[in-house]
């Protein structure tokens, strides 16, 4: 149905695997093992989403490998998974901890922090960063971790 591997990639389990497979397939009204932009458009709305057919074509665009203008049903799951990333609450939060997250292991550095802010024209010593870092540190690892950089945003 899907590989191991683009069901890793995607995050997805094997009921939303499955949710989504169910849903292809009723819109797969030919058979063909594709979907159309109108069809998709059907799909997407019985999904919960909110969209128009070319919010969709655009869509189909950004995940469609070959060329053809339909979706089969890995570029579906695909897809489906980048609009499920977009309806997270988190999601602004998660972009903004991968922006700052320049080495991907998952922790914001002094470092990595210093660069993000004089790159948005925030100049701060090396003792102002070190003292963002130790405020919101709870761990006292030495750098934000998701949660700990989730906290921050999340202050008033």
């Amino acid at each position: 149905m899907l590989s191991d591997t683009l069901k890793t990639q995607l995050n997805l389990n094997d009921d939303q695997v499955r949710e989504f497979k169910d849903a292809f397939d009723i819109f797969d009204e030919d058979n063909s093992g594709t979907v159309s932009t109108s069809e998709l458009a059907s799909v997407m709305k019985t999904l919960g989403q909110d969209i128009d057919e070319k919010e969709v074509g655009v869509m189909i665009s950004e995940v469609d490998s070959d060329g053809s203008g339909e979706i089969d049903f890995a570029e579906f799951c695909t897809l489906m998974a980048r609009q499920m990333e977009k309806s997270d609450p988190e999601y602004e939060f998660k972009k903004a901890f991968n922006i700052f997250d320049k080495k991907k292991d998952g922790f914001i550095t002094a470092d990595e922090l210093k660069h993000v802010m004089t790159n948005i024209g925030e100049e701060m010593s090396d003792h102002d960063i070190a003292a963002m870092i130790k405020e919101a540190d709870l761990d006292n690892d030495g750098k934000l971790n998701y949660d700990e950089f989730l906290n921050i945003m999340l202050a008033k």
